[in-house]
């Protein structure tokens, strides 16, 4: 990771953002799916869904505004079109499922932000872009699953927006380790930043 390092930062990938006024978290489709050994989206993250239930605990108590999402498919999942048709284990996010249910303490509470989503990323079709420049946010952080996936596609589309993105390391998780340290890597090098919990916990202390 060291060789791989320097060969970005010799190509220029040497940007960084810091955050702005006012900061947001959007915790991605924190469902049971993730956390059920028989379902077949299990990715054995039950240590950053702990994190995740730290964080938002946290974002709460220091004023941070929440917003969580979820996948909202139709009984057939034709709403998700070919993102459905890719990825037939989506299906455990189809209306009914306890495996699309929220995991016990990530579910939205009054306050927070639902976001409804049928595709990777939480900005897709959806309102949350509006709903966050309306609160006058510039800078989101990202928590949630998977790496890969829905993290990814959320930070490139918060970066797209204009809104600087800082996923929190200890809490986005995904199946293979080696894919989910490929895209933090890859998003710290081109999309936004990687921090560690402690170190947005502090932040957020702080303010």
């Amino acid at each position: 990771m060291t060789d791989d390092h320097d060969d970005y930062v010799s190509a220029g990938y040497t940007g960084a953002l810091e955050p702005g006024r006012r900061a947001a978290l959007v915790v991605v489709d924190p469902v049971n799916a993730y956390v059920d050994p028989a379902c077949g989206l299990y990715a054995g993250v039950e240590e950053p869904v702990e994190r995740m239930r730290e964080l938002t605990a946290a974002a709460r108590a220091a004023g941070v505004h929440v917003a969580v999402t979820t996948m909202a498919l139709s009984a057939d999942g034709s709403n998700a079109g070919v993102f459905f048709r890719k990825v037939p284990a989506l299906a455990a996010y189809l209306p009914g499922t306890s495996t699309g249910a929220f995991i016990e303490g990530l579910a939205p509470v009054d306050g927070d932000t639902l976001v409804p989503k049928q595709y990777p990323s939480a900005f897709f079709g959806t309102s949350l872009a509006a709903d966050l420049v309306a609160r006058g946010v510039d800078t989101l952080f990202i928590a949630g699953l998977s790496t890969s996936g829905c993290i990814r596609a959320t930070a490139t589309d918060a970066m797209q927006h204009g809104f600087v993105p800082i996923v929190v390391r200890e809490a986005v998780g995904d199946r293979q380790p080696s894919v989910h340290e490929a895209n933090l890597f890859d998003i710290q090098a081109k999309i936004g930043e990687v921090w560690g919990i402690d170190r947005v916990l502090a932040l957020w202390s702080a303010a």
